[in-house]
């Protein structure tokens, strides 16, 4: 299995058992671009993305943009993220708004996909990834509605599902899984301690769509491969 999302350089995230076979590590900011791309030179199968989070934009400035971009350069990610909006724990939405923009400018300038963090946002981020023809990626912990996960995939944008899923109540989610393509489906752990939840995710994702734990995820890891050119 492919975890679209792990925060492996964190020291509360467990390195994932054998059952895991690739996994995307995204950044938060600047202070931690170094060691995300150090996690992942250790394993072939890890790949690192680049960006700045909503919850950290406060310790950042300008500069910081334009050393983004040098380092996407440099280090050749395989994706720009973790980025997006918080309208939850983050007050200053016009400056989430404007690091945001710019990334998805970054990333469409290096033909990159993207990592979206959108809580209590996900209707500005759709606007926002619409106004720039050209933006791919998926929008992870997918915490919005039915019809706004339809817009995001007939933009072209894949929705990442982590642990919540796996909680047998959690029937919003469960709807959106039910009504999307399984082409645009992703799985992760996030920040879980427990990196080998993976599986109780494409279980879930399995019994949702009824068909085969194996055939989940065959497609989940395709997805994963096809979103972030790792063939």
């Amino acid at each position: 299995m492919l975890n679209s999302h792990i925060h492996l350089d964190f020291d509360n995230v467990n390195t994932p058992s054998a059952a895991t076979t690739g996994a995307i590590v995204p950044s938060t900011g600047k202070d931690n671009w170094d060691s995300v791309i150090q996690c992942c030179a250790k394993d072939e199968n890890r790949h690192f993305a680049l960006g700045v989070h909503p919850w950290f934009i406060k310790d950042h400035q300008m500069i910081d943009l334009y050393d983004l971009e040098i380092k996407i350069e440099e280090e050749k990610p395989v994706a720009v993220g973790e980025c997006g909006l918080d309208y939850l724990k983050v007050k200053d939405q016009n400056q989430q708004r404007f690091f945001f923009d710019e990334q998805i400018s970054l990333a469409n300038r290096y033909k990159l996909p993207m990592i979206v963090h959108a809580v209590q946002a996900t209707e500005d981020a759709t606007d926002l990834l619409k106004s720039h023809a050209s933006s791919r990626g998926v929008i992870h912990a997918f915490s919005g509605s039915l019809q706004q996960a339809k817009k995001l995939v007939d933009i072209g944008f894949y929705l990442g599902f982590g642990s919540r899923l796996a909680d047998p109540h959690a029937y919003k989610l469960h709807d959106i899984v039910k009504n999307i393509p399984s082409e645009y489906i992703l799985i992760e752990t996030d920040d879980n301690q427990n990196s080998d939840g993976l599986i109780q995710v494409v279980e879930r994702i399995a019994k949702i769509k009824k068909i085969d734990i194996e055939e989940a995820i065959v497609q989940c890891d395709d997805n994963a491969r096809t979103l972030f050119n790792l063939n």
